[in-house]
């Protein structure tokens, strides 16, 4: 299978990297089949506070749950 890669633009660098460190702070459930529900937002101000992610914008990294989890449902 071939790689796919993405251009992440220097200004949104560090956003798109707290974006990946929050990959362990998703919400789901499951009626047989997982279904994505938001990033955990405690969970995710832990992990944004610990790794000094003090210039990232949460709106930003709310845009970009919203597009993760219309990717991840399909739509």
């Amino acid at each position: 299978m071939a790689e796919a890669s993405i251009e992440v633009w220097e200004d949104n660098w560090r956003t798109f990297c707290a974006f990946l460190d929050l990959s362990s702070q998703w919400r789901w459930q499951s009626d047989g089949e997982r279904h994505w529900l938001s990033l955990d937002y405690a969970g995710a101000d832990v992990v944004l506070r610990r790794k000094q992610y003090d210039d990232v914008n949460f709106g930003d990294l709310q845009l970009m749950e919203r597009a993760a989890i219309d990717a991840f449902e399909g739509r």
